[in-house]
C-alpha cells in the first residue's frame, strides 16, 4: 500500500524524507517512490515472539528446571524480529539522471542508466516469486515487491558490470510514472548526434584551386612530351 504524497509535485519528483535527503541522494532526481508495508504484516513478525513467549512461560511454571540460557532465547527472538520487521518496512525507488537506486531496507541495486537496454510497466503475480520481499524468480529475474502493491511493478533489463543480463522487477504504486521518469533518463543519457562543423569556404576554394592548377600543369607537361 503505498503512502499518500501531498509533497508530490507535478514532474513526480515529490521532497525527498530524512532517510533519502541523507542516503539516496542524487543530481537531477527526476521521480521518488516509497511504499510502506501495511501495518497487519507486522503481526507476522509479531506471532514468533508470542508463541516463544508461552511456550517460556509454561517451561517456567512447570516443575522440571530449566536451563537459563533458555530463556536468553526471547530477548534474542525479540530483537531479530524487530530488525527484520524495520529492514522491510519500506521499498524505496529513486530516479536520477544517472541512476535507479532501488532499496528495501540495507538492500538493493543501483542500476546505471547507461546500462538500461528495456524499462516496462507490468502487471505481474507475486506466486512466480513464491512471496513478497527481495525474491529470485525461475527465470532469475530479481523482484523487489511488497505486500499491498496490488501486483503493479516496472520490469528493468539491464547490463551488469561483468557484462551480465539482469532482469529486476521493482514494485511501483504507480509504475506508468516511474517507467517514464527512467525513459526520461535514459533519454537525456544517450549520446547525441554529433553535427560536423560547417566547412571553411575560403579555405575550401584555395584548395580546389590549387587541385586544379596541378591538374592543369600535369596535363600541359603530357602535350610538350
Amino acid at each position: 500500500m503505498a503512502d499518500e504524497r501531498p509533497d508530490k509535485d507535478l514532474s513526480g519528483a515529490r521532497a525527498p524524507d530524512d532517510y533519502e535527503a541523507r542516503y539516496m541522494a542524487g543530481e537531477g532526481v527526476l521521480y521518488r517512490d516509497k511504499i510502506k508495508v501495511p501495518g497487519k504484516f507486522f503481526l507476522l513478525f509479531a506471532l514468533p515472539i508470542v508463541v516463544q513467549a508461552i511456550a517460556l512461560g509454561s517451561a517456567a511454571l512447570s516443575d522440571k528446571p530449566m536451563p537459563a540460557g533458555v530463556f536468553l532465547i526471547f530477548p534474542f527472538t525479540v530483537a531479530l524480529m524487530a530488525l527484520i520487521a524495520l529492514l522491510f518496512a519500506v521499498l524505496r525507488i529513486t530516479v536520477t539522471r544517472r541512476e535507479v537506486i532501488v532499496q528495501y531496507g540495507l538492500f538493493g541495486p543501483r542500476i546505471p542508466i547507461e546500462s538500461i537496454q528495456a524499462c516496462q510497466a507490468v502487471k505481474y503475480d507475486w506466486k512466480a516469486y513464491g512471496g513478497w520481499g527481495i525474491r529470485r524468480g525461475w527465470d532469475g529475474s530479481w523482484a523487489y515487491n511488497m505486500v499491498g502493491d496490488a501486483g503493479r511493478a516496472v520490469r528493468l533489463e539491464w547490463t551488469d558490470p561483468k557484462g551480465k543480463k539482469q532482469v529486476t522487477l521493482v514494485a511501483s504504486p504507480d509504475p506508468d510514472a516511474l517507467a517514464r521518469a527512467i525513459d526520461e533518463a535514459r533519454g537525456a543519457a544517450r549520446p547525441r548526434l554529433r553535427v560536423a562543423p560547417e566547412p571553411d569556404m575560403a579555405e575550401f576554394e584555395a584548395e580546389a584551386e590549387a587541385e586544379a592548377e596541378a591538374l592543369l600543369g600535369e596535363e600541359q607537361r603530357g602535350k610538350k612530351k
